[in-house]
C-alpha cells in the first residue's frame, strides 16, 4: 500500500510539473508565471511535509532534467528537496503570520526562480520574481483556503 501511495505521489507531482510547463509554452512571452508545483511543494513543506513525499520530489525533479534541461542529472531533485526543507525548517522558527508567510514564499520562488536570477541579475529581474511570488501567493492562499474550508462543519 505505501509502494502504491509513493508511486500515486510520483505520477501527480510529475504531472503537474507537466502542466507547469504547458503553461510556461502559452505563456511564453509574459515575464510573469504560474507556478503550480511550487504551489504545491510550498503547500507540502508548510502544511504535510514527510519522508513520504521524498521521492516523488527526488522523482520529479530527475524527470525534469531528462527531458526539459541539460542540468547536471539530479540538480533539480536536490532543488525541490531543499526547497522543501528550507521552508518547513524557516517556516517551523517563524511566527504564524501573512507577512512572514509571504516571505518563506518570496524564497521560495527565489530559490526556484535561482538560475533566472544569477543568469540576469538586474533590479528589472528581482521585481519580476517579486511579482511572481505576489501572483503565485495569491493562488495559494486561495488553494489553501478551499482545501480548509469544510462543508459539513457549516451551517447555513
Amino acid at each position: 500500500m505505501n509502494t502504491l501511495r509513493s508511486l500515486s505521489y510520483i505520477f501527480l507531482f510529475i504531472a503537474l510539473l507537466v502542466i507547469e510547463l504547458l503553461i510556461g509554452v502559452f505563456t511564453e512571452f509574459s515575464d510573469l508565471e504560474i507556478l503550480p508545483f511550487l504551489i504545491l511543494l510550498f503547500y507540502i513543506s508548510i502544511n504535510k511535509f514527510s519522508n513520504a513525499y521524498i521521492l516523488a520530489f527526488f522523482f520529479s525533479g530527475i524527470y525534469y532534467d531528462l527531458f526539459y534541461t541539460s542540468n547536471y542529472f539530479g540538480s533539480t531533485s536536490a532543488k525541490f528537496l531543499s526547497i522543501g526543507i528550507i521552508i518547513n525548517f524557516i517556516k517551523n522558527k517563524l511566527n504564524d503570520n501573512l507577512f512572514s508567510e509571504f516571505l518563506v514564499f518570496l524564497l521560495a520562488v527565489a530559490i526556484y526562480k535561482f538560475e533566472f536570477i544569477i543568469y540576469s541579475f538586474s533590479f528589472i529581474q528581482l521585481t519580476i520574481i517579486f511579482l511572481i511570488s505576489v501572483i503565485n501567493y495569491f493562488l495559494f492562499k486561495l488553494i489553501n483556503i478551499t482545501l480548509k474550508s469544510d462543508v459539513f462543519k457549516k451551517s447555513i
